[in-house]
């Protein structure tokens, strides 16, 4: 969770599907709001948020993402909060400034297709082997 998190104003660990708008504050400078107008901590590393609307904003990465893109979100602890560019770069909440985003629930990795392959080869070689012992052939 980003070090707004630790503002002393109402705060909710984001949920899952959540539109989070980023806005500036001149005090605790940029921070992500959620669907109830309170501050909406992101829950941990790893989290990926897609691009929702944009805004205008100096950095010229920044400006060329669009709506649907979604991207990594990176957690520093000495940092401020960032999130990764297709390029590999990193951004800090302070470009996407007006920006909203939505939080991608967790996604499960898929097996390689060589292991579904495999995995169905078996299967297929164990129903034989039981047909062949319930038959006698």
């Amino acid at each position: 969770m980003g070090a707004y998190c630790r503002i002393p104003l109402p705060r909710h660990i984001a949920a899952d599907g959540e539109t989070l708008e980023v806005l500036w504050s001149d005090y605790y400078g940029a921070a992500l709001f959620g669907e109830r107008r309170e501050i909406a901590c992101v829950p941990h590393t790893g989290c990926r948020l897609e691009i929702v609307a944009t805004a205008p904003t100096e950095s010229r990465e920044v400006t060329r993402l669009l709506p649907g893109q979604v991207l990594p979100y990176r957690r520093t602890f000495f940092l401020l909060d960032q999130l990764v560019l297709p390029s590999g770069r990193r951004a800090t909440l302070g470009h996407f400034v007006g920006f909203k985003l939505r939080l991608m629930p967790a996604v499960t990795p898929q097996p390689p297709r060589e292991e579904i392959v495999v995995q169905r080869a078996r299967e297929t070689q164990r129903a034989l082997a039981a047909e062949t012992y319930r038959t006698g052939h």
